[in-house]
């Protein structure tokens, strides 16, 4: 049997001798505040990144609630992401309508100045590939992918790019793509933060896409596709206020369908719509309509020319090609009814020198001399003379009238 003492002695736990609290404090402090300066510096980043993102979609999102015109939107918000990613080139394609491929829609930058871009095809090049697949591409240095390339002219260069896909809830809708001389110049950051916005951008263009073919149905006669009364109204007070500060001369030209009422009344309104809808464009491809000439449907059988910067003896010329060319066409009416005649007659004001006058009176000397076409006998031009007025009514025009 143990003593007491020995007893105790077994009992007593061994004596750890303790460190100075203030050394183990100090390394706790020490370990602690390590990870602390790391997540804060990866919290800093973050918020700035979010702060940019926050500040891109109030941008983004005001140019579209402002902007209605398709170009001017995307230029705006092109604009408006180039102060958050560090791009030199931009280029914006559109599909197709019958979705084969992309046509340019906007472009800019030191490699565009020179270059008329193409049509893109699917699967050709970077935009071709984004739109087959509807995924973005990140390229470091563009000279080491295959497929980037899209015209055969182009040679390989080094570059960055990256490129995202404008989509609506079914489909591609366009094809966004920024690029930049060096390599390794966008961050993975910069793809997230375009990936971001594509949503917005994509309704948004489509927005303006469709206010811009509203306001243009509200502008273009449906039957024919030329512009509207409403247009030609537009268009010659430009044309008024232009030769008030130039001095240019500007020339108007009346059209009408000789005879409209007999191809009613003998083959129905039908036959009647489709002669005018068949005008529209073969007036537009007898006129200049590239450069100067502007034709509309002014009502009715009847149709009317702006001729910009253009003389009487000039007007003439083309109101006598735009006459030939009526003659010669075979219309629907003519093939099926080879003895029917379809023919216009033509009649031609000016604007020029120092005299001044209304739309109003110009508008009434070409009808004036339009309705003299008629009375000499039909399918003929006739240019308004100083003193011309209106032929008398014949007795078949003046049957029913007091």
């Amino acid at each position: 049997m143990p003593t007491k003492k020995r007893q105790k002695s077994a009992l007593r736990k061994p004596v750890v001798k303790k460190k100075p609290a203030g050394k183990v404090l100090s390394r706790q402090k020490t370990a602690a505040s390590a990870p602390k300066t790391a997540t804060r510096r990866d919290y800093k980043a973050l918020f700035h990144r979010k702060m940019t993102e926050n500040h891109l979609f109030y941008e983004v999102g005001r140019i579209i609630a402002t902007e209605t015109e398709p170009f001017e939107l995307i230029k705006k918000i092109i604009s408006v992401i180039n102060k958050e990613v560090p791009f030199e080139d931009s280029a914006v394609y559109t599909v197709k309508k019958d979705m084969t491929g992309l046509d340019p829609f906007y472009y800019s930058g030191p490699s565009f100045r020179k270059a008329v871009l193409d049509t893109v095809y699917y699967d050709n090049g970077a935009p071709g590939n984004i739109a087959s697949t509807g995924e973005s591409i990140f390229l470091q240095d563009a000279a080491l992918y295959e497929g980037f390339l899209q015209h055969p002219e182009e040679h390989r260069k080094p570059g960055s790019y990256l490129g995202i896909a404008l989509k609506n809830e079914s489909r591609v809708i366009g094809v966004m793509g920024f690029s930049h001389s060096e390599p390794r110049a966008f961050r993975v950051d910069d793809l997230d933060t375009i990936r971001t916005l594509s949503p917005l951008i994509s309704a948004g263009f489509e927005k303006a896409e469709l206010f811009r073919k509203t306001l243009e149905l509200s502008r273009v006669d449906e039957l024919t596709g030329l512009l509207n009364y409403r247009v030609l109204m537009e268009k010659l007070t430009e044309e008024v206020r232009r030769k008030i500060r130039t001095g240019r001369a500007f020339s108007f030209i009346m059209v009408d369908i000789d005879d409209f009422k007999r191809v009613n009344d003998r083959y129905g309104h039908l036959e009647g719509s489709r002669l005018i809808a068949q005008m529209g464009p073969l007036l537009r491809s007898a006129c200049r309509t590239d450069s100067t000439d502007i034709c509309f449907r002014y009502g009715g059988e009847e149709f009317s020319i702006l001729l910009t910067e253009t003389t009487m003896e000039e007007a003439e010329a083309v109101a006598e090609r735009v006459r030939k060319t009526v003659d010669e066409y075979p219309f629907t009416v003519k093939v099926s009814h080879p003895t029917e005649i379809v023919s216009v007659s033509l009649g031609v004001s000016c604007m020029s020198g120092d005299k001044q006058k209304s739309i109003t009176e110009l508008i009434n000397e070409a009808d004036i001399a339009l309705y003299q076409a008629k009375a000499a006998g039909k399918n003929r031009v006739v240019c308004y003379a100083e003193g011309c007025g209106m032929p008398a009514a014949s007795a078949t025009d003046r049957k029913g009238l007091p």
